[in-house]
């Protein structure tokens, strides 16, 4: 589906719906029960590389409202949303009110929405206020949902300026739109990803990502360490889990290959969450993949999964 064609759907959204679950009771006018919360606070989404994609929408219908109820009911205390930026104002709005119902946190929502070109690497004054006014555009949609970290990514490497110079045109940026997010009570979680999914990146790894985010020195900046694209980069999970924990804010998992839940691919995930774990970690964990089988089966494989890596 479009998004233009998804914007319109969800205009047209059952508000009938909307209106009975915020009251913490689904379509089928049962309580929400949450008997068995997960230790972590993982956040399943709505959808991945599509708004209409949610992760349990074979089980909760197409509403996000009754989605979120449903990962309610599954004992997650988490949700994030890559698309949130498009949906109508209210559907966020009825987002917000469903996670605070429940007593969800809202996590990610995207900030950047220029990540094909350069942006953060350039020095020019024009550049520089684009990336502080939309962190306040962001701000907007953050505050009626309730999020505090926005997925902020680099852009891609100039094509004829040294690494260095960009590595220092990013960081004076980053300085920038951080006093406004910290004015906004946001935080920006600059997440490297890889070069296999995202020909010319900039930021890619985490050691990079560190010394960016380091000699930024704001609580407004953090890391988003996603450990699927870690993976494909360069592997060391937790050695990089280890040495850049103090700058981590934000984190996401999916195995790999195939970008799908846990266990089904090559990462381990349960000693990589139980080190999150000890380090004292009490932020969101985003389910940032997609469901290695269709139907509510797979749904229910995903929920399995996780408990499977959720410490004891």
């Amino acid at each position: 589906m479009k998004s233009r064609n998804f914007i319109d759907k969800k205009i047209e959204a059952p508000l009938d719906a909307i209106a009975a679950t915020s009251q913490g009771i689904n379509s089928n006018n049962t309580p929400n029960q949450n008997t068995n919360t997960f230790g972590m606070h993982f956040a399943p989404h709505l959808g991945l590389l599509s708004p209409d994609k949610g992760m349990f929408r074979h089980h909760a219908g197409d509403n996000p409202v009754e989605q979120i109820h449903f990962m309610a009911q599954q004992g997650f205390t988490a949700m994030e949303d890559n698309w949130m930026a498009i949906r109508p104002v209210e559907t966020q709005v009825a987002i917000g009110e469903a996670l605070k119902d429940n007593g969800m946190k809202m996590g990610v929502i995207v900030n950047t929405m220029r990540y094909a070109e350069p942006t953060f690497v350039l020095n020019t004054k024009i550049e520089r206020e684009r990336l502080m006014q939309e962190v306040r555009d962001t701000a907007k949609v953050a505050q009626r949902v309730g999020a505090k970290y926005v997925t902020t990514l680099s852009g891609t490497a100039h094509p004829s300026m040294h690494r260095d110079y960009q590595t220092a045109n990013m960081i004076e940026n980053l300085k920038w739109a951080g006093e406004v997010a910290e004015k906004e009570g946001l935080v920006l979680a600059v997440e490297p990803i890889n070069h296999k999914g995202w020909p010319g990146t900039f930021l890619t790894e985490i050691a990079h990502g560190y010394q960016i985010a380091k000699a930024v020195d704001m609580p407004s900046v953090k890391l988003l360490y996603d450990f699927w694209h870690q993976q494909i980069h360069g592997g060391d999970l937790i050695e990089n889990l280890d040495a850049a924990y103090d700058q981590i804010g934000y984190f996401q998992i999916a195995d790999n290959p195939g970008r799908v839940e846990p266990g089904v691919g090559e990462i381990n995930y349960a000693p990589i969450v139980k080190r999150i774990k000890e380090k004292g970690f009490n932020g969101i964990i985003g389910m940032e993949f997609d469901n290695s089988h269709d139907g509510k089966a797979g749904e229910q494989k995903v929920i399995q999964a996780m408990r499977d890596i959720d410490p004891a």
